[in-house]
C-alpha cells in the first residue's frame, strides 16, 4: 500500500500544491530509469568501441545527468520544505493574535448576559448567545490550529507528570454529558474501582481524549450509545471510546489520522468540524509513549483506542524531583 501511495503523483502534486513532474517521487523515479538507460548505453558503447574518449564521454553524460536531477530533487524538495515552515509560523502567528480578540468577543458577551441580560428582549438575547456560541468554536479552531503549528514545527511540549488517568476520563466524560443529552446518546463509562496512574502531561491528554469521546458523540446518530472504557494491560493502560454511529468507510480508513481529513459520510451527516481533532490527539499520546488505534465499521459504528505507560513508583519519583528542580530554578 505504501509503494502504491509513494507512486501516486497526482494524490502528492494535490497535497504539496505543485505540478506533477516536481513532485519528489516523480524526480526520484525519472532518476533512476535515466541511471538505468545511461549505465546500459556506457555498457554497449564500451562493447562494441574500444575507444576510451567514447567510454570517457559517456560516463560524463551519465553523471551529469544524475546530477542535475539530483539537484532539482534537492531543490524542490528545499523549497517545500521552506513553504511548509512558512506556513508553519504564519498559522502560530496568526493564532496567537486572533486569541486575544476572540477572549474579548466572549468577555463581552457574557458580560452582557450577566449584568445586562435583564434589560434585553429575546431577541436580543439570542443573538448574543449566538455571538458567544461562535466565539467560543472560534476559539476552539484557533487552538487546534496552533497546536498543529506546534506540532508541524515540532514545538509541542509536554509536560510530563504522573496522574489518574481514570479520575480525567470521569471528568471529561461529565463536561460532554449536555452535548450527548442534546443529541439524545447515551454516555456510559466502565471504571476501575482503583486509580490509574499513567505517565504524561494531564492538559494535553485531557484534549486528547475530549476530542475522541466529541467524535463518538457527533458522529452517532440520535437514541445512540457511547460507551468509554479504562483498563490496565501489561504494564500499559488501555482507554477506548465505542460507538454505534455512522463509521468510517473502509476505502478512506488509512487517512483517518491526517490533518483536515473528514470522510464522506461524516461530513453528510455532520456538517461542523475541522479534521485536526484525531491528527492532533494522535500526536499528543505517541510523544506521551503511547500508541492509538482504531477498528470501524460503516454504518455499524467505531472503536478508537489508545496506550499509555502506567506510572511506575521509581518513574513517579523522577518525575517529582524533576519538577523540584525546576520550581528550585
Amino acid at each position: 500500500m505504501k509503494i502504491v501511495n509513494d507512486l501516486n503523483f497526482k494524490k502528492q502534486a494535490k497535497e504539496l500544491g505543485i505540478s506533477v513532474w516536481k513532485t519528489p517521487s516523480f524526480l526520484f523515479l525519472l532518476m533512476g530509469i535515466i541511471t538505468v538507460v545511461a549505465m546500459t548505453s556506457v555498457y554497449y558503447v564500451s562493447s562494441f568501441s574500444d575507444s576510451p574518449e567514447a567510454l570517457v564521454i559517456a560516463e560524463s553524460i551519465v553523471v551529469v545527468t544524475i546530477f542535475s536531477i539530483g539537484n532539482s530533487i534537492i531543490s524542490e524538495v528545499d523549497r517545500i520544505a521552506r513553504l511548509n515552515k512558512m506556513k508553519s509560523e504564519f498559522v502560530s502567528v496568526a493564532s496567537h493574535q486572533l486569541r486575544t480578540p476572540l477572549s474579548a468577543i466572549r468577555w463581552e458577551t457574557e458580560l452582557l448576559m450577566t449584568k445586562l441580560g435583564k434589560g434585553l428582549d429575546e431577541k436580543q438575547k439570542n443573538g448574543i448567545e449566538a455571538i458567544n456560541l461562535l466565539a467560543i468554536r472560534m476559539t476552539r479552531l484557533v487552538s487546534d490550529l496552533l497546536d498543529v503549528a506546534r506540532i508541524d514545527q515540532g514545538r509541542l511540549i509536554l509536560k510530563k507528570s504522573c496522574f489518574d488517568l481514570e479520575k480525567v476520563v470521569q471528568e471529561t466524560v461529565h463536561s460532554l454529558i449536555l452535548l450527548a443529552k442534546g443529541k439524545n446518546i447515551n454516555i456510559v463509562f466502565k471504571n476501575n474501582s482503583t486509580p490509574v496512574i499513567v505517565v504524561g502531561d494531564v492538559e494535553k491528554l485531557r484534549l486528547a481524549i475530549e476530542n475522541l469521546i466529541s467524535n463518538a458523540i457527533k458522529y452517532t446518530d440520535g437514541r445512540g450509545k457511547v460507551e468509554v472504557s479504562v483498563r490496565k494491560k501489561n504494564g500499559f493502560v488501555i482507554f477506548s471510546s465505542k460507538d454505534n454511529g455512522v463509521g468510517i468507510p473502509e476505502e478512506q480508513q488509512s487517512q483517518v489520522f491526517n490533518k483536515f481529513f473528514r470522510s464522506d459520510n461524516a461530513v453528510k451527516y455532520q456538517t461542523e468540524g475541522t479534521g485536526l481533532g484525531l491528527y492532533i490527539a494522535k500526536n499528543i499520546i505517541e510523544q506521551s509513549g503511547g500508541k492509538i488505534w482504531f477498528r470501524s465499521r460503516e454504518g455499524v459504528g467505531s472503536i478508537f483506542s489508545f496506550s499509555l505507560p502506567l506510572c511506575s513508583p521509581s518513574r513517579a519519583k523522577h518525575l517529582m524531583a524533576k519538577t523540584a528542580g525546576v520550581r528550585k530554578t
